[in-house]
């Protein structure tokens, strides 16, 4: 057994792990690494993956509205510069608040002859984010194959490639990978981490590699009740992301998928916290907050700095709760 070889881990993930605990509730998409499975001492990690209650069924099956922007299989078109190419259903981990969870079952895979060809069709298109699912769950040369298809646009200036592995499976960042995508350079790795729990020594290991490789990485984390909406927790992780050349990119609300409710933070606690990090941590630990609305894609919130407005005098409000009087300009 090696325990640190990706395949494996593969292989032996758990799918009922309704005997592991005694709130533990096995369901259908149940799925955990043995890797993932050494963290459960954090129930903040527990709580992202196991069912320890009966799920809710309010939300919307599709609540970012991608079949909208469905361009061709598994190619969303929703902003103007970049597409999104959702590559495959399977991911290392089955996290509890997914927002494509309710569409899995559908999922009937996507057209690489059609989404080059939409590509080639729109020259506005610079980036294309590689996404599922997790991408990483393909064989190295699978990978390859896709990426170096899209690198053949030559209006296609960079990919992000959108992985949860550095928190469920480290151990698939691997040498051989990194080497294997350099030569289709700029790659950005965006990847999904929403607590420090997360962050152990493979963790740590996995993203010094890539980094070191020549790949930068941004994060984005979700806002769920009970596991990190309080303002400390954000800020010990978004300060150990920037310490280990991490962005944080997006502090996402979570969306409102079927069985979401549970984990969603009301927007006026949500800005309450943005606040307290903006006053207190660095600008570059701090993500911009957005959430998806219906039908109307990401949206960024932040606090408002400005009281009031009197002729060309502004009254503004700063990191210390203190109210300043801002000439604005004449011309």
């Amino acid at each position: 057994m090696d325990f640190k070889d990706w395949h494996w881990q593969k292989k032996h993930s758990l799918k009922d792990i309704s005997n592991l605990g005694l709130n533990f509730i096995s369901t259908n998409d149940t799925l955990v690494t043995p890797y993932l499975l050494s963290l459960f001492q954090s129930d903040k990690i527990v709580k992202q993956f196991v069912e320890t209650s009966k799920t809710d069924s309010i939300g919307l099956e599709d609540p970012l509205f991608e079949k909208k922007f469905t361009k061709s299989k598994g190619l969303i078109h929703r902003y103007p510069d970049r597409a999104l190419l959702v590559v495959t259903n399977k991911c290392f981990a089955n996290c509890r608040f997914c927002f494509r969870k309710n569409n899995w079952n559908s999922y009937d895979g996507f057209s690489l002859k059609d989404t080059i060809e939409y590509l080639n069709n729109h020259k506005e298109i610079r980036e294309v984010l590689i996404s599922g699912g997790d991408p990483l769950t393909f064989e190295d040369e699978s990978l390859v194959r896709l990426i170096k298809a899209i690198k053949s646009i030559k209006h296609i200036a960079f990919i992000r490639l959108a992985t949860r592995a550095l928190s469920v499976l480290p151990y698939r960042i691997t040498d051989s990978l990194l080497e294997a995508i350099k030569p289709y350079k700029p790659i950005w790795f965006s990847i999904h981490v929403n607590h420090i729990d997360e962050i152990t020594k493979d963790f740590i290991e996995a993203s010094n590699k890539i980094i070191d490789s020549g790949f930068p990485i941004v994060s984005q984390t979700v806002l769920l009740r009970g596991i990190n909406n309080d303002a400390q927790t954000l800020k010990e992780l978004f300060c150990k992301l920037v310490e280990l050349r991490i962005k944080p990119y997006y502090l996402f609300g979570c969306d409102r998928a079927v069985g979401n409710e549970r984990f969603r933070v009301k927007i006026e606690e949500a800005l309450n916290i943005m606040e307290s990090l903006r006053n207190n941590i660095s600008g570059l630990c701090v993500p911009f907050f957005a959430f998806d609305v219906d039908d109307g894609g990401k949206v960024v919130i932040e606090p408002n700095r400005i009281v009031s407005k009197q002729g060309n005098a502004y009254t503004l409000r700063n990191f210390e709760g203190k109210k300043y009087i801002y000439e604005d300009t004449q011309y």
